[in-house]
């Protein structure tokens, strides 16, 4: 078997994985998660959690790769955005979320093991986009944000989705508006900026590497 026959076979197999986990917490979340007690609409309304958002784009884009979409030029970009919101989820969920019962096997497939999978897929099997679009990554996030603070808040959960948003939780924000504006604008947004353009230009660097060796 010559190597590019291999590496088909593994990015089919990691396709597979990746998309089995991502549909299986995407269920696990609509139909009950953790703790929606089996309500329908509660875990309906649990989507609008940003990491919930992100494992269901998982799922779109593997599925979308199954379907041979993947050489559409708009794919690639969607795959890309993916991969920052993802990431986002894993490191958010792990560093700034506070888990005193500790994380379930429910919170590590969503937040360690689906991301984990997505972005060696992600690497694997997706082209590159432009280096200088890499802040294309950072619009989905961006926007959520706009979203909860203005427009949303509270709907449809009662509540604001993560307490670090919440200008009413004086323990994450002890001067309200201020202090999310702050933390989000001046520390999230940067760091995920920085974070987007990094994978971008390694995910370029990989793809260029083989066709340099190919040259010689």
């Amino acid at each position: 078997m010559n190597k590019l026959k291999l590496k088909d076979k593994i990015i089919g197999i990691l396709t597979y994985v990746v998309f089995i986990l991502a549909l299986w917490y995407t269920v696990w979340t609509i139909t009950g998660g953790d703790d929606s007690r089996g309500d329908l609409l509660i875990g309906i309304s649990r989507q609008w959690y940003f990491s919930n958002q992100s494992n269901t784009l998982v799922v779109f884009a593997t599925g979308l790769f199954w379907l041979r979409l993947n050489d559409k030029k708009w794919f690639k970009y969607f795959a890309s955005i993916v991969a920052t919101n993802i990431f986002i989820t894993a490191t958010g969920y792990h560093f700034i979320l506070q888990h005193p019962d500790g994380i379930s096997f429910y919170g590590h497939l969503g937040h360690t093991y689906v991301p984990i999978a997505y972005i060696l897929w992600y690497f694997l099997s997706v082209k590159a986009i432009k280096l200088k679009m890499f802040w294309i990554n950072i619009i989905y996030p961006l926007t959520y944000l706009f979203l909860v603070i203005y427009v949303t808040k509270t709907w449809p959960l009662g509540q604001y989705p993560y307490g670090f948003l919440d200008p009413t939780d004086l323990a994450f924000n002890p001067d309200g508006i201020s202090s999310v504006l702050r933390f989000t604008l001046t520390i999230m947004f940067p760091a995920y900026l920085f974070v987007a353009f990094l994978m971008t230009l390694l995910k370029s660097m990989i793809e260029k590497k083989p066709k340099q060796i190919s040259k010689k």
